[in-house]
């Protein structure tokens, strides 16, 4: 089982000046990007929730996707695990108007990324940061590029799911539910 996104509470002295509704926005569009990319290629959720944590003496907010089975070809995990969150998030800013170089940075994921590489690299698959790919390996910027693809491709579903996010109690969903709000069958 991978639990995706434990990293820095969105308190650090980066956010400090972004206001709690869209600090929470662009965790539920982050965490419905990997939900809804992983679940149509077979990812088991079982849970999505953004959340308030503390570490270090500082409280913050975060978000957590819970998978009870993540498999699926090397590209696969890197997308939904590594990429997927930050191509959500971004495209959220973009499409309300809000992107800049600033809010960039901060969707920037490399907790994700550190997590996707981890999990390649227990399983011997090379990866570089741009192609061409290594033999039997992944590029990073192929994979940035594939998961902007699959979130440009399912955003009303991204955007269903976030929405639900936002307006659950306590900020959570379970799996199945969020497979259904998105419309995704096994």
């Amino acid at each position: 089982m991978y639990e995706l996104d434990h990293h820095t509470p969105y308190r650090h002295a980066r956010y400090q000046f972004t206001p709690l509704p869209l600090i929470q926005r662009g965790l539920a569009y982050h965490e419905a990007g990997h939900v809804v990319l992983g679940q149509l290629v077979g990812f088991t959720c079982e849970r999505v929730r953004i959340h308030t944590i503390t570490r270090d003496g500082v409280t913050g907010w975060t978000g957590t996707t819970t998978w009870a089975r993540s498999f699926g070809t090397y590209l696969d995990i890197a997308v939904v695990c590594g990429a997927s969150g930050q191509a959500a998030d971004l495209h959220q800013l973009a499409e309300s108007g809000r992107l800049t170089p600033e809010t960039a940075h901060l969707a920037e994921a490399d907790h994700d990324k550190q997590m996707a590489l981890n999990i390649l690299t227990a399983e011997i698959v090379p990866v570089t940061e741009t192609g061409p790919a290594p033999e039997g390996g992944l590029a990073w910027d192929h994979v940035l590029a594939t998961a902007q693809q699959r979130v440009d491709r399912e955003w009303d579903r991204i955007t269903a799911v976030a929405e639900a996010l936002l307006a659950a109690p306590d900020f959570t969903l379970t799996g199945t539910q969020a497979a259904q709000i998105a419309g995704i069958t096994a």
